[in-house]
Parts: structure tokens; C-alpha cells; sequence
């Protein structure tokens, strides 16, 4: 994973994730060119106070549809570092309604699609 920042990582499985908990460990650079590791259990990540490395873990464990690009993330993620937190939720939201306005219902449909993955996922946990 990785953004416009220069934030670079990779996401895997960590030795103590099951099934009913998954865990995953992030490990790259963050955009200051400084090395990091971080675990992240996926049931425990809040969708309205996501880091861009959780949103992309989420991403990957939930098989989120990127259509033909790298990530379907609001570009608004694009410029956040290792510790900026966002709403995600809020994010797509917006996003959606700005394609509602420019008339491109196909892209509103796909990220309504990806908002809604994650909404039913996260609902399944609580």
C-alpha cells in the first residue's frame, strides 16, 4: 500500500490472527522516510477514525473492488501521512454526492458499493 505522501508499506497476517480475529501487521516507510511496523486487529478498527494504513488493511482483507486503479480511496487520503486519522464514512459520503452532481452515476454506484462493504462488514463485529 502507499499514497501520495511517499508512505510505502506492505500488509500480512499476523502468526496469532484466526478467523473470528483477524490481525494484521503493516510494515514499510512512512512519508518522513522512517520505518515503521504496526499491528492492526481488524475487528477493532473504526471506520470513522481510520489511519490510511487501516483503511488499507481493511481494504485488503474485505476484497474491496478498486475497479482499474491502485486503491478506491476519496482522494482527499491521498495526502495522509502514517498518523493522520480520517472518517472514512464521511469521506465516501461526500464523494458520492460530488459524482451525483458531475452526473457520473457510474462512480457514485461504485463508491456507494465499496462504502457499503464496508459498513456491512464492520456491522457483523459489533
Amino acid at each position: 500500500g502507499g499514497n501520495g505522501t511517499g508512505l510505502s508499506f506492505y500488509i500480512k497476517y499476523a502468526e496469532e490472527s484466526t478467523e473470528d480475529n483477524p490481525v494484521v501487521i503493516a510494515k514499510g516507510v512512512d512519508e518522513n522516510g522512517k520505518e515503521f511496523e504496526e499491528k492492526s486487529n481488524i475487528n477493532d478498527i473504526n471506520l470513522r477514525n481510520a489511519s490510511y494504513v487501516e483503511m488499507s488493511a481493511l481494504e485488503a482483507y474485505y476484497n474491496v473492488d478498486k475497479g482499474n486503479s491502485l486503491s478506491y480511496f476519496p482522494q482527499e487520503t491521498g495526502c495522509m501521512g502514517l498518523n493522520d486519522r480520517c472518517d472514512l464514512i464521511s469521506s465516501f459520503e461526500k464523494v458520492i454526492q460530488d459524482m451525483n452532481k458531475l452526473g457520473r452515476y457510474d462512480l457514485q454506484m461504485f463508491y456507494m458499493r465499496n462504502m457499503n462493504t464496508y459498513l456491512n462488514a464492520s456491522s457483523k463485529h459489533k
